[in-house]
């Protein structure tokens, strides 16, 4: 893009503005501290972000001020590479800055850098209903702040994505590292969903257990909601009498809770109790109203069970774009799985293969996705028992202290029993550069091999990250390398492959790309399919893994629906007479804007995409 002077003067008016509104908040600037005036403060920002829009500060200023909506949260998450320039220029400390945001679950949370930014923007995904996006937004907050340890909102808001959608495993997968928290309103929130979702799940000791700790917690909507589960809970288990008393309990505390008074006034308002088995069921991953009637691992019919999960995941792998490679090497995997369980049924020899894999490649490519449909193979296959997939990383396995970390990474395997534990970033496991080595690393994959071998027949093991690192690590331990000695490879996704996956995203939100967006689009992913950049660590990456793929993809699709709506109010037609068309149809000048702004946050320098 070419800078002209009229760009030149609308930044340096919107740095007077911000400027202005950092002296007008309170803050001191090389010394001097002016009275402050908040309303001024906000104004000052909010002028600033319209003659700057891609000024991330001015953004936060406004968050800072109070303005935590959803679209300042959006426009915070776009431009969120340069969180930080403006009051570093100040000479202000890091988190100068800070606003909070709603997690839409009992807390809200501080705001003021880039993870939490993302992790902002995937709760008001989530209070929108958009859940697959915001799995995308949570699951590039992981990558963000990979090789650096996870902060808890991220995993808390994961947990509040599947809570709301009642996905109550992966609420517990989500919450496994909560055991480590210290933040006291924190714990009292996961406390509560994690006894939801077990006793959603039958699993009544461990629930209550959790659910008395939220009602003891410092939550008081927690501690009532928690109450009242607990009480849902004794009933399921004919416990009628202490149930009524937790009822009543509620009803003093809250006497509008709706809910409640149906469970004092009819007993038959009862838990739905749910398996991991009828929640993976579901043909819309989000809505629990889509699952099966009955669980796919009923004994009744196991073949049946065993059948649809090999065809459920082949239709699943079908659907994939691009990954040619990806699908081959999957397919080989299920035909030299399937013939050396029909050779050990009919008595023939067979050597032992090792179902453990090595997913390497770059971001955004599908690499959980594949695990998915490899954990429902192996099951299918009748490898391992449940298709279940627990994804950790580091920090779910590493301990704080020598000794700690062994124990942790136990309590994640016992976890994975039977299904399929999934590392992601495994090279992060063992890190480089510390003095006399990463003793908490090694102890985590001795652990880690040590578990392997005892339950060999019971878990399988996935480690996902870029070839070179996963190389690195498997040389760091021979016992790795000989149990990874199957890679799977995934690719880069090509111009065209992003321009397809672009289409199908928008068609799911109900959106047309038209073929001129479309265009726009593929040649605007060339140069970042073929442009190299530095990431935060200093080593060379294409632009397009460093925006993420896919992911980078999604950013642009909702940009341009965003781009869509302005130009659609922004004229001189009758909102009334807009036909479907006309509202779902994304044109080429809406791509153009989008790829501006999108584009234009991707330009924050090594590693800040």
């Amino acid at each position: 893009m070419i800078d002209t002077g009229q760009s030149r003067s609308s930044a340096a008016k919107a740095r007077q503005l911000f400027d202005f509104a950092v002296r007008s908040s309170g803050i001191p600037i090389d010394g001097e501290q002016y009275p402050a005036d908040p309303a001024k403060a906000a104004l000052a920002f909010t002028r600033a972000t319209e003659w700057a829009p891609m000024m991330a500060d001015a953004w936060l200023g406004r968050v800072a001020s109070g303005d935590n909506s959803a679209s300042v949260v959006l426009q915070l998450y776009r431009c969120r590479a340069t969180i930080g320039a403006e009051q570093r220029r100040l000479g202000l400390p890091p988190r100068t800055l800070s606003g909070r945001f709603s997690t839409g679950l009992y807390i809200d949370y501080p705001l003021a850098d880039r993870t939490e930014a993302i992790v902002a923007y995937a709760a008001t995904l989530i209070a929108g209903a958009d859940y697959q996006g915001a799995e995308d937004a949570l699951d590039e907050a992981a990558d963000e702040c990979a090789g650096r340890g996870r902060p808890p909102i991220v995993d808390y808001l994961r947990a509040s994505l599947h809570f709301r959608t009642q996905r109550w495993t992966d609420v517990l997968t989500a919450l496994a590292p909560s055991t480590t928290w210290t933040d006291e309103y924190m714990n009292a929130g996961a406390d509560l969903m994690a006894g939801s979702a077990c006793v959603q799940m039958g699993l009544f000791t461990e629930g209550v257990r959790r659910l008395e700790a939220a009602a003891n917690g410092p939550i008081p909507a927690a501690a009532t909601a928690a109450m009242f589960t607990h009480g849902l809970a004794l009933r399921e288990q004919g416990m009628e009498a202490p149930a009524r008393e937790r009822f009543e309990a509620v009803y003093s505390r809250d006497p509008s809770f709706a809910a409640n008074s149906k469970a004092l006034s009819d007993q038959r308002f009862r838990l739905v109790i749910t398996t991991a088995e009828m929640i993976d069921s579901r043909s819309d991953r989000w809505d629990p109203a889509t699952a099966a009637e009955t669980a796919a691992a009923t004994t009744s019919a196991p073949d049946d069970s065993e059948g649809s999960l090999l065809a459920a995941a082949q239709a699943e792998l079908a659907e994939q774009i691009g990954l040619e490679s990806v699908k081959s090497q999957v397919t080989k995997l299920q035909s030299a799985a399937t013939l050396a369980k029909i050779r050990s049924d009919k008595g023939l020899a067979t050597g032992p293969r090792s179902l453990h894999l090595a997913f390497t490649g770059p971001p955004g490519t599908g690499k959980t996705t594949i695990s998915r449909i490899v954990a429902k193979i192996y099951c299918g296959l009748g490898l391992i028992k449940t298709d279940a997939v627990v994804q950790v990383s580091r920090r779910d396995l590493v301990g704080e202290h020598l000794g700690s970390t062994a124990i942790k990474t136990s309590e994640v395997i016992d976890r994975a029993m039977d299904g399929v534990l999934f590392i992601d970033e495994a090279y992060t496991l063992v890190q480089s550069g510390l003095s006399g080595g990463d003793a908490f690393g090694r102890e985590a994959v001795d652990t880690l091999l040590a578990r392997m071998e005892d339950d060999r027949d019971r878990l399988v093991v996935i480690i996902a990250g870029y070839d070179a690192e996963i190389d690195r690590l498997l040389a760091a331990n021979e016992g790795m390398s000989s149990r990874f000695s199957k890679r799977i490879r995934f690719d880069s996704y090509s111009p065209t492959e992003l321009a397809q996956i672009a289409d199908l995203l928008a068609r799911k939100r109900d959106s047309l790309l038209s073929a001129e967006a479309l265009r726009e689009l593929e040649m605007a992913c060339a140069p970042l399919c073929h442009q190299v950049e530095l990431d935060e660590f200093g080593r060379e990456r294409r632009m397009i893994d460093l925006a993420g793929n896919g992911r980078f993809v999604r950013n642009v699709v909702e940009s341009a629906e965003e781009e869509r709506e302005h130009r659609l109010t922004s004229g001189t037609i009758e909102l009334a007479d807009l036909d479907d068309d006309a509202l779902m149809r994304i044109e080429a000048s809406d791509m153009q804007a989008a790829l501006a702004g999108v584009l234009g946050g991707l330009r924050g320098g090594p590693g800040r995409v």
